[in-house]
């Protein structure tokens, strides 16, 4: 039926002015987003995968985007995977001054006085609060930058990169391949975090745990989904850029991953928020349909 419909639509409309062709099994998701994007101005990446990472819909799914704090959700399954290659555990001190604080850094100000973070709280508080000084301690524990890539490739992620620390990685200038993922390619690697057996049970229960505790996303994927539907999400800013990554899932049926990046819209704030919410809401119709 998909095939015929979009055969009449060939039919009598004009080539030059059909949008992309969509990625993934559906194309009226695809219009909605570019309707979207023409509202809010900007670029929109979206990618949505199913429990395996198989790419079910999206735009603009193998094009850069700036990571912004979507990269701690990935740091934070390497921690819990024992991806620090040093024989780290969970229970590891990082210690710190206050010399070390950066802005957006609620749980490390108010362990400040203890001058220490142990590595597995750091890791929940970089999803839940995603807390800059706790990254940035994590990263400095772990190889830095370079050493969070190499095990992205590891991982089976060939496009996911990260170059530098916080803040500066935020930086997200025009054409600066730095501290940039794909759509697919971070929907791809948080299924395979979330829903594959990467890893042992009890640390896929956490790092979905955390992502749930997380209010900083409350206004973008999970304000687009139905009422019933379970969810959890890592939200990125970098300014000029709104991000967020959830593992949905309908009661009792399919498991989802929904990627979106807004890279440069005319919005920002809640409109950013509801744009992102608007998107879901769109790819939520089409997963309903299939």
């Amino acid at each position: 039926m998909k095939k015929i419909l979009l055969a009449a639509l060939m039919l009598t409309t004009s080539c030059s002015t059909l949008p992309p062709e969509p990625d993934g099994d559906t194309f009226t998701f695809a219009y909605r987003v570019r309707d979207i994007e023409k509202r809010i101005g900007g670029r929109v990446g979206v990618a949505v995968v199913d429990g395996k990472g198989k790419l079910l819909m999206g735009s603009y799914t193998n094009d850069r985007f700036a990571m912004c704090s979507t990269f701690k959700l990935l740091l934070a399954g390497q921690i819990l995977r024992g991806a620090t290659d040093s024989g780290h555990s969970l229970r590891t001190p990082m210690t710190f001054t206050k010399a070390d604080i950066l802005p957006n850094s609620p749980y490390s100000e108010a362990n400040l006085t203890a001058g220490e973070l142990r590595l597995g709280f750091a890791a929940e508080a970089i999803v839940t609060v995603s807390d800059n000084t706790a990254a940035n301690l994590i990263l400095t524990l772990t190889g830095g930058p370079a050493d969070f890539t190499r095990r992205m490739r590891a991982m089976g992620d060939d496009f996911t990169r990260l170059d530098r620390f916080e803040t500066e990685l935020n930086e997200n200038a025009p054409g600066d391949p730095r501290d940039t993922t794909t759509p697919h390619a971070m929907a791809k690697s948080a299924a395979k975090l979330i829903y594959s057996d990467y890893l042992n049970p009890t640390y896929r229960q956490s790092l979905r745990d955390w992502m749930a505790a997380s209010k900083t996303g409350l206004g973008r994927i999970r304000a687009g989904l139905p009422a019933g539907w379970v969810a959890g999400d890592k939200t990125g800013n970098c300014g000029t850029a709104f991000n967020d990554v959830a593992f949905v899932e309908a009661p009792g049926g399919p498991k989802y991953v929904i990627a979106v990046y807004l890279d440069r819209p005319d919005v920002t704030g809640a409109a950013a928020d509801a744009a992102i919410a608007d998107i879901t809401r769109a790819a939520v119709e089409d997963l309903l349909r299939m």
